[in-house]
């Protein structure tokens, strides 16, 4: 695993914000300050970062992310785990760390001289950093829209006055911040382009002995977020051990997959697999780190949290049940907020529920159990599920996400140094206009002066 690069800057720990304005860096210099709060985040700023360095040459790319990113020479002020937060309560016990750490990122952009700014998704951090990064006069973009069409409509307008271009992942998108006069650009969700890349640096996960013992394999995706895995693996450990004691009553067995990519929470997750192997003795799991695409691209059924694994999920064409289980005190004040009757991406961008979604209370080892069996042994519904997954996949495209995005930003980056520039030479010229009519009239005063001297000189020598 790659190691977390310490930033070679003393960076400050005030919060306090910098009065002084950025000075606009060297064409030839470029610096970027980029924040991913999540794994399929850093995926993304990995991709993105590896494409805009075939445009800049010199770019040096800094902020926090993860080891997607710092393979591509990112240095990461902090580690991303410390942002792997979900729930309100958790946000208002971290407040003060991130509070302190928009800080630390604003003295960064100032002492690094930067002009441009990249943020990806995160949007409850990242849009209160990029109001303080336009402070400065910094360009500000943001890859992966905030769900909008779900709660917080409003932010549209906090959008509107601080971002400079927003790279969104859906045509629906597109149309909302057009309509509210938003520099926005459609590209493609990462699934049709960045997983083929990803799958190929994951190790290949061995076929068991005897393949023939295996009647189905189950993987479970609990989540990247510590918040997440320690509310759902519970749930999903429980339910792998009643269908592996079902079918073991039915002379068949089940193979589970667990992939893990959070390794805050790799003792936590192993313990558990040992505590519900005890308790279940026919149970059979094998823990993977970071080889989540290997486990899904070989199951029968995902059962996973909902976000972007469940696009994940789609690329492979596979039928899934949908996760989804916070703090009560966060499913009270979302529900005041949220605006959609879908919480899983595949679902949200099909329209209507293609996938079961399991929410909170309904997010229970029986239910998951019973959704499981339907899937499993009803080919037809399980035939109809792929089929509308497979259809959402065509729907997304297939053009490189992170290509499209590096170049709408290059486009955008270009533009406002061919700008700048163009305002320069514009300086220059009205210098070089007022010191030539400054000159000229120098000039113009010295011979007019010289003419008069002499006139007055004639003058007193006739008068004389």
């Amino acid at each position: 695993m790659a190691t977390l690069k310490k930033s070679t800057l003393q960076s400050k720990k005030s919060g306090n914000q910098p009065s002084r304005a950025v000075v606009t860096t060297k064409k030839e210099d470029l610096k970027i300050l980029m924040l991913a709060g999540e794994h399929s985040g850093d995926l993304l700023g990995g991709e993105l970062i590896r494409e805009l360095k075939k445009n800049f040459s010199d770019l040096e790319t800094f902020g926090v992310g993860g080891e997607r990113m710092i393979e591509e020479g990112f240095t990461s002020i902090e580690s991303m785990e410390e942002l792997s937060i979900i729930g309100f309560s958790a946000i208002l016990f971290k407040y003060r760390f991130l509070k302190s750490l928009i800080g630390r990122l604003i003295n960064l952009a100032v002492e690094k001289n930067c002009s441009h700014a990249i943020l990806i998704d995160y949007p409850g951090f990242n849009l209160r950093l990029a109001k303080e990064l336009k402070k400065l006069g910094i360009t500000v973009i943001f890859y992966v829209s905030p769900q909008l069409w779900a709660w917080k409509f409003d932010r549209i307008y906090t959008i509107r006055d601080n971002i400079d271009l927003m790279l969104v992942l859906s045509p629906f998108e597109k149309q909302i911040y057009d309509r509210y006069g938003v520099p926005c650009e459609f590209e493609v969700h990462p699934p049709c382009s960045s997983f083929e890349r990803k799958i190929r640096k994951e190790a290949v996960i061995p076929e068991p002995e005897d393949k023939t013992q295996f009647h189905f394999t189950i993987t479970l995706m609990p989540g990247s977020r510590s918040g997440e895995i320690r509310r759902i693996l519970n749930d999903l450990l429980q339910s792998a051990g009643q269908l592996a004691d079902h079918y073991e009553n039915n002379n068949k067995k089940i193979r589970f997959l667990l992939p893990n990519i959070n390794q805050k929470e790799e003792v936590f997750i192993l313990e558990k697999i040992e505590l519900a192997k005890s308790k279940f003795p026919n149970l059979t799991i094998e823990y993977l780190f970071d080889r989540s695409l290997r486990a899904i691209e070989i199951s029968d059924l995902v059962l996973v949290a909902s976000g972007t694994a469940t696009l994940e999920v789609a690329y492979f064409e596979k039928p899934m049940i949908i996760l989804y289980k916070v703090s009560m005190f966060t499913y009270i004040i979302g529900s005041l907020f949220i605006q959609t009757p879908n919480i899983g991406l595949v679902n949200i961008l099909s329209g209507q529920e293609i996938c079961r979604e399991l929410i909170q209370a309904e997010c229970s080892p029986n239910n998951i159990v019973e959704e499981t069996l339907a899937l499993l042994e009803n080919k037809k519904y399980r035939n109809k599920i792929i089929e509308d997954v497979r259809k959402v996949k065509e729907a997304l495209g297939s053009e490189n996400s992170s290509r499209y995005a590096s170049r709408e930003i290059t486009k955008l980056i270009k533009g406002i140094a061919k700008k700048r520039d163009k305002n320069s030479e514009i300086q220059n010229s009205k210098y070089k206009f007022i010191i030539l009519v400054y000159s000229n009239s120098l000039i113009l005063n010295f011979n007019l002066l010289t003419l008069h001297q002499l006139f007055s000189y004639c003058l007193q020598t006739y008068i004389s």
